[in-house]
């Protein structure tokens, strides 16, 4: 009896000790807490001439001050790095250009476009910033542009990276299938636990483990099975094509090429996710999560009395050399997947959220992305863009 005393002792003095620790080093926040998401200051796609660019609306976000008359008709841009232009000046981004195109249409000045929109989000940063916005501000129409060769894989983590390093983290969702569940980078955050993966952690690229890894670490638990079948090197064509290099191999007359990268594709952190042939139950992850974001960005729009649509634009650079993969080899791992990126709208196209697609048909002889190497639409994409989709916008409101 009295043995079971001194145990019952010890683990309460225990508890206490470790409840004091736990206490302490909140109070001190060590480790320190991640910062989770980003805006405009951070952002991880702005140009060295926008450096100095501090021009802002009123939620920290690119673009102009949120202002308007009961008369205006007001539309919503929500997007990534396409929409926020990191690489354009501020009279040459998106929301401007739409804005120009619209009420040329319309022939009435009493037309106002902002964005809510930074360089690496997804729908899930999207969904975060949209109730944001309706918090405080109206919009008659809210268009989603959309870009899936980032989107899907990006709704999956809680970082933002296409490597085993872990990236910046940010608010984001977990999916049951049904429901989301807002997941934000730390909660119920345990101090002591942090500290103890921190310092048993294993290196990433000969780097000791930092705090955005152990929690993305514990978030690839929680995720589905990343295994899929890998083809043979036999199996895929011969010539190849550096990612960064794809564009201009495919206006140099490049086709049926095996396409070479450093991200992790094994795990679904890349640019060919979902859209490898072989499926990884975490690429069907990858797609449920995005759908159902989609699903509650239509419905917090609708809500809020504002049509809703997602913008595709199909271009003849980006889109058509991605139509010539074959093959995806990770260089790191030496290890190939069958690639189809005949159609990077096929999900959503045969999903419920079809009836919300705009694609529209980007032709341009010149080059439409910014310079070699970089995907983004330059001023060129953008004006042309921006100009066809005013047009559809006038045909639905006339409607």
């Amino acid at each position: 009896m009295k043995s079971i005393k001194n145990l019952s002792l010890s683990l309460v003095t225990i508890v206490i000790v470790l409840a004091i620790v736990e206490l302490a080093l909140h109070l001190a926040n060590f480790p320190a807490s991640p910062q989770a998401g980003w805006k405009w200051d951070q952002s991880p796609y702005r140009g060295v001439m926008n450096q100095d660019d501090k021009q802002t609306n009123q939620l920290g976000l690119r673009g102009q001050k949120i202002e308007y008359s009961d008369k205006d008709f007001v539309v919503l841009l929500v997007g990534d790095s396409q929409t926020e232009a990191g690489t354009q000046t501020a009279d040459q981004i998106p929301e401007i250009k739409l804005q120009q195109a619209l009420r040329d249409e319309l022939a009435t000045q009493n037309v106002k476009v902002f964005s809510i929109a930074s360089a690496g989000w997804g729908q899930d940063q999207q969904l975060v910033w949209l109730k944001k916005y309706f918090e405080q501000f109206r919009a008659d129409a809210v268009v989603v542009w959309t870009t899936p060769v980032n989107d899907y894989w990006e709704n999956t983590f809680i970082d933002r990276s296409v490597t085993t390093e872990a990236g910046k983290l940010k608010p984001t969702f977990a999916f049951d299938g049904e429901k989301l569940k807002t997941m934000m980078p730390a909660p119920r955050e345990i101090k002591l636990r942090n500290l103890l993966a921190l310092a048993l952690g294993q290196k990433v690229n000969d780097k000791k483990p930092s705090i955005e890894q152990v929690y993305l670490n514990r978030w690839l638990r929680g995720l589905p099975s990343n295994q899929r079948e890998a083809t043979t090197a036999a199996s895929c064509p011969t010539a190849s094509v550096k990612e960064q290099e794809v564009i201009e191999a495919y206006r140099q007359g490049g086709r049926a090429y095996t396409l070479l990268t450093e991200e992790d594709v094994e795990n679904s952190r890349s640019h060919f996710s979902p859209f490898l042939k072989n499926h990884s139950p975490r690429d069907d992850y990858s797609i449920g999560i995005t759908h159902r974001l989609f699903e509650e960005l239509a419905t917090i729009s609708q809500q809020n009395k504002a049509s809703f649509n997602i913008l595709h634009t199909y271009r003849n650079d980006l889109d058509a050399a991605f139509r010539e993969i074959k093959c995806v080899k990770n260089t790191k791992t030496n290890t190939y997947f069958e690639y189809d990126g005949s159609d990077w709208l096929r999900y959503l196209k045969s999903s419920p959220l079809s009836t919300y697609l705009i694609a529209l048909d980007i032709r341009s002889e010149q080059a439409l992305n910014v310079s070699p190497g970089d995907w983004h639409f330059g001023e060129a994409g953008n004006t042309l863009a921006m100009q066809e989709l005013a047009k559809v916008l006038v045909k639905n409101k006339k409607h």
